[in-house]
């Protein structure tokens, strides 16, 4: 009695804790949303005595931007050979004669560094050079070479062009994360993905476009030497240059320049036109308005200083007139003596300060600058406020460091203020609403034990947001699901004591046997069940990188061990406290126990091959139907822009299709989400880069570019019903490529991760059942997506596998019950044997079906969009479920048990020697 008063007294102490950990969670979700958004204010609302930790918001509710950046690590190999290949020059004229190397330089793209050579009147060999200069700079090799013109082609190994890549990703994280910091955006998620794109998540942050801007530079500052004595283009004839291209004479020199609107076709037409050891670029001009010009440049392809030289960036004032902001830079030392070299060996020439290939500013070198600065013009032609907002963000990236290697932006989400704090209402009801109707259900059904399922129900949600804030996860919309799913599950366990007990005190005369006893059996039937939806939730996490997913994954997987333990444990003890003073009479009226068995006699046997055969029907005709009318593939899949709009009034959906017309806009989907006529899902494809290949599987970063003429055709067309971005995603192919392959591999994963757990704890008899039962859920959660055409996205995974793992739920507690029949019956036939099993748990397969049903029935009724399709993908699945174990499941067992039989009675016995 001791030993149970100090584990009630524990269990008292761990709920105190509980909700003493949870309360700041409570408090922040009661604040209002101008509080809640903002870190410092609600650090203020908050109470001293409790701890600062709390549940964070996912994007979905809280706002925000998530982007994700692709590092291109083979720009950043050519960017590393553009330098080496400056340093090759002046370790050759400083170890040898300086007319050794007439030239070193790197070919662009290509990931190849030239150096010419020439030995005419040299003190060294070609063979004894080459071999000098691999042994002084070993990460290259040589790749080719022609001894009569002297010229050397190297390439890095494949060792050093991995290295260069994985510290092109490490320096781009770095910089992305010190870029946000300076920001000072609260909670920020900064993640490399496994296949080294990098994930950043700026909750609350209000500026995608500025969050794109300075997140989407690369900042990669280089000084290269103007060639104003280049000449290649004095061939070109008045009659050869394309509409829209001008030229003029060098102000400088004796060149050409051409100027033109179109920088793309600009370098289209020009570019063979530049030697491989010249590089073509553009200095770009505001005209008025929102016009650019763009003029030629040429200069040497090698790079004699780069961003990583500076050591500080501010913004001030320039001398003159307009007095227009100047990015001021300031170098290392090291950096310092390189650019008094660089100015010193290049007087009466230009040198061009270029930023992310393009020339910001070409001023002539007077003399030697010994003093370790730098500055940048900005460019005219727009206002004041306009320079000097670019002037300081330029600086911040500077400062913060430059990326290695281009970055481009592959996908692209955001959640407007609006839809953030309204699905947050919504999905908090609907956890409330749900949470309500199954502890209302469980009195109803058990009383004096449902009370007690509803106290560890409780205690059951405050372990779980008490985890979720001490590891600081973060709350998505299908976490939401996943924490009403959590509950309903764990009245799984629950309901499986219960009905258990009551058998047991049916057959048992002594009551408190009788709940020893069904703790014993009831034990490894909960783990068996749990363990794998704990499957599917670890597969979800280890091949899915999407904040949603996880955030669902995570929280149904802590869920579940809160469950387990509370189920487990929580629940025995209150049992043996309350019964501990109790006689055998009112333990069994406490319980309502039953004084004989009254489990029915239910022929599902009997229908199970119709009911199997009108299963067949119907998963024929969902991939017939799949294969007529496709799946609808949301963006996560397809790739593309889907954007959400909310407007005042009721808008007509030819209304939209007219202003994204409009916009340049083609093959665009309108879907409207709810009744009113308020809010529409509009999605349409990316649109191809046309300076790139058409071949090319690329597509242009700022595809938002597309969506941005649309946003303002929207408030131009539209203006009287005051539309509202509510939400915009944008994912390109690569990966729509890769979220496929991860959630193809989910479900192929989980499938086998449940089989062997199957074949491990029980035997492959029955996993002939469960495969089949697996596949005929799954199928028809498919049709429900197929036949309504509802999108399927990430989410829909999500959904997927915890149909599965729920399949198997269902299936492995009726299994256990065949299996322990079995044991105590082994003469019985086995049809008998199943029979009696599904008989003795139809009311729990029952209850906890409908109770998981009203837990997901506060979305079903409040939200909308895709989190109603995920709650109700799920909610079909369950009945599904329920349908194939009862059914499908053990008929299958038994028609593998008759076949093998047969097999065994046709084979030959062999006589004894």
């Amino acid at each position: 009695m001791k030993t149970l008063s100090w584990r009630l007294w524990f269990i008292a102490g761990l709920g105190i804790l509980s909700l003493y950990m949870s309360a700041p969670t409570m408090i922040y979700f009661l604040q209002p949303k101008e509080i809640r958004n903002d870190a410092e204010e609600f650090q203020k609302a908050l109470p001293k005595l409790f701890l600062k930790s709390h549940v964070k918001l996912g994007l979905d509710i809280q706002g925000g931007v998530q982007l994700i950046l692709d590092v291109d690590t083979d720009s950043a190999v050519d960017n590393y050979l553009a330098k080496l290949s400056v340093e090759i020059k002046r370790w050759a004229d400083e170890a040898f004669d300086n007319t050794v190397v007439t030239s070193s330089y790197h070919l662009s793209t290509q990931r190849r560094l030239v150096v010419e050579t020439n030995f005419d009147e040299a003190a060294i060999s070609y063979e004894d050079f080459t071999k000098q200069l691999l042994a002084d700079y070993r990460e290259l090799i040589v790749v080719d070479e022609d001894q009569n013109t002297g010229k050397i082609t190297f390439a890095y190994t494949e060792d050093n062009v991995n290295r260069i890549g994985e510290s092109a990703l490490e320096q781009a994280e770095r910089v992305i994360r010190s870029r946000v910091d300076k920001w000072g955006v609260a909670d920020p998620l900064i993640n490399r993905r496994q296949n080294g794109s990098i994930l950043v998540q700026l909750p609350g942050f209000k500026d995608p476009e500025r969050a794109k801007e300075l997140l989407g530079r690369t900042a990669q500052l280089q000084f290269k030497i103007v060639d104003d004595s280049f000449t290649g283009f004095a061939t070109i004839t008045s009659s050869s240059i394309p509409e829209g291209i001008t030229v003029a004479e060098a102000a400088v020199g004796n060149g050409r320049v051409f100027f033109g609107d179109d920088r793309e076709q600009l370098s289209a037409f020009l570019s063979e036109y530049v030697p491989d050891d010249r590089r073509l670029l553009f200095e770009r001009e505001y005209l008025a308005g929102t016009k650019t010009q763009w003029s030629s440049l040429v200069v040497m392809a090698a790079t004699e200083i780069t961003g990583s030289d500076i050591m500080d960036a501010y913004v001030g004032r320039g001398s003159g007139i307009s007095s227009s902001p100047v990015v001021f830079l300031k170098f290392s030392a090291l950096g310092s003596k390189r650019f008094a070299d660089v100015t010193g060996a290049n007087v009466g020439k230009r040198m061009a300060i270029v930023l992310d290939d393009v020339v910001e500013s070409a001023p002539n070198i007077e003399s030697k600058i010994s003093g370790g600065e730098a500055s940048i013009t900005m460019g005219g032609g727009r206002s004041y406020e306009e320079i000097f907002t670019e002037a300081q963000q330029l600086a911040l990236i500077l400062k913060s460091g430059s990326v290695p290697a281009t970055i481009k932006i592959i996908e692209e989400r955001q959640v407007g203020s609006t839809l953030g704090p309204e699905l947050a209402k919504k999905g908090i009801f609907g956890i409330l609403l749900g949470l309500f109707g199954v502890l209302l259900y469980m009195v109803f059904y058990y009383f004096r034990p449902g009370l007690l399922a509803c106290l560890v129900l409780t205690l059951n949600g405050l372990l779980l947001l008490t985890a979720m804030a001490s590891f600081g996860f973060a709350l998505t919309l299908p976490g939401i699901a996943g924490f009403i799913l959590t509950l309903g599950m764990a009245v799984d366990a629950n309901v499986l004591i219960n009905e258990r007990i009551r058998q047991e005190m049916a057959a048992y005369r002594n009551a408190k046997k009788s709940i020893a006893q069904a703790y014993k059996k009831v034990f490894w039937t909960i783990i068996d069940a749990n363990f794998t939806t704990l499957i599917a939730c670890t597969i979800l996490l280890s091949t899915n990188s999407s904040g949603p997913i996880r955030g669902f994954a995570i929280t149904l997987l802590i869920g579940l061990l809160i469950s387990l333990f509370t189920s487990l444990y929580v629940t025995r003890i209150l049992l043996e406290t309350i019964t501990a003073h109790k006689n055998d009479d009112q333990i069994r009226s406490w319980f309502k126990g039953p004084t004989k068995s009254t489990a029915p006699k239910l022929p599902f046997l009997k229908y199970a091959p119709k009911v199997s055969t009108a299963g067949l029907i119907l998963i024929v005709a969902v991939i017939a139907t799949t294969g007529v009318k496709g799946i609808n593939w949301g963006v996560d899949f397809a790739g593309g822009t889907e954007v959400i709009i909310g407007f005042d009034a009721a808008v007509d959906g030819n209304d939209i299709r007219t202003a994204a017309a409009s916009s340049g806009l083609n093959n665009v989907t309108i879907q409207a989400l709810g009744a009113d006529d308020k809010q529409y899902l509009v999605r349409y494809e990316n649109v191809k880069d046309p300076a790139r290949n058409a071949d090319e599987n690329t597509y242009e970063v700022t595809s938002s570019s597309g969506f941005v003429g649309f946003k303002r055709s929207l408030n131009t067309q539209l203006a009287k019903m005051n539309p509202e971005i509510l939400q915009v995603d944008y994912v390109g192919p690569q990966v729509g490529s890769e979220l496929r392959v991860q959630g193809l591999l989910s479900l192929i994963y989980a499938i086998i991760g449940i089989l062997l757990y199957i074949a491990l704890r029980f035997d492959m008899r029955f996993g002939t059942g469960a495969i089949v039962k697996m596949i005929f859920d799954v199928i028809i959660v498919l049709g429900f997506y197929v036949f309504f055409q509802r999108t399927f996205d990430l989410t829909s995974v999500a959904a997927f596998l915890t149909v599965l793992g729920y399949s198997v739920n269902d299936t492995i507690v009726i299994y256990d019950r065949i299996r322990e029949n079995i044991l105590q019956h082994p003469k019985k036939p086995l049809r008998e044997l199943i029979s009696s099993a599904l008989n003795d748990t139809i009311t729990r397969t029952l209850n906890t079906s409908i109770t998981t049903l009203i837990a997901l029935g506060g979305i079903l009724l409040l939200a909308t969009g895709q989190l109603w399709t995920f709650a109700m993908a799920i909610a079909i699945g369950i009945v599904s479920a329920t349908i194939s174990s009862l059914f499908i499941g053990s008929s299958f067992l038994l028609a593998y048990d008759k076949y093998t039989q047969r097999k065994l009675n046709s084979t030959p016995q062999s006589l004894p020697a």
